[in-house]
């Protein structure tokens, strides 16, 4: 009886260390806006995206194949969390307008007037964008645009709040 016992706890064992093993997810996020302009600022562009919907839509690389929608708000809120120092490549993409950039410090209802200032908006995001080599951001309104964001692992203070990634990696994984 002893040694069935040792075996079904070994066997379980097996199976949480398996599983803490497999690698986690990577979430792509995609975001839509009614529009969406660059502005030069330096070295680097101020994005501001105007009527940002609500949900944005998440889906895994291969082999997961997972898709969810989340909270757009709760998402920008737990950027700094998520990104850190490191902040995420992204393409902003419209109407023939293609432009790789990476993203950083999001502020939510806020938008850039032509001199540079950032002001209050209600149902706006502005980004620090800066072009990956050989690419330049339009300085046109672009209609429509849609914002692909490069991959993420959620962390569980984030996943905890947001509900949307059911079992992030451990910070030390990083």
């Amino acid at each position: 009886m002893g040694v069935l016992i040792f075996t079904v706890i070994l066997a379980g064992v097996a199976v949480i260390a398996h599983n803490n093993n497999e690698p986690e997810p990577e979430w792509l996020m995609v975001m839509n806006a009614e529009t969406g302009e660059f502005q030069p600022a330096g070295d680097t562009y101020t994005l501001t995206l105007g009527g940002v919907d609500e949900e944005m839509l998440a889906f895994t690389d291969r082999p997961e194949r997972q898709a969810q929608t989340w909270d757009t708000s709760e998402f920008l809120d737990y950027w700094a969390n998520e990104f850190g120092d490191d902040p995420p490549n992204a393409v902003v993409s419209a109407n023939g307008v293609r432009v790789a950039v990476t993203l950083s410090d999001p502020r939510v209802g806020m938008s850039a007037r032509v001199d540079g200032a950032v002001t209050p908006s209600a149902g706006a995001v502005t980004f620090t964008a800066t072009p990956l080599p050989e690419q330049e951001p339009p300085t046109s309104l672009i209609n429509q645009p849609t914002l692909f964001i490069d991959f993420t692992y959620l962390r569980p203070t984030v996943s905890s709040r947001i509900r949307f990634h059911p079992s992030p990696p451990e910070p030390a994984d990083y």
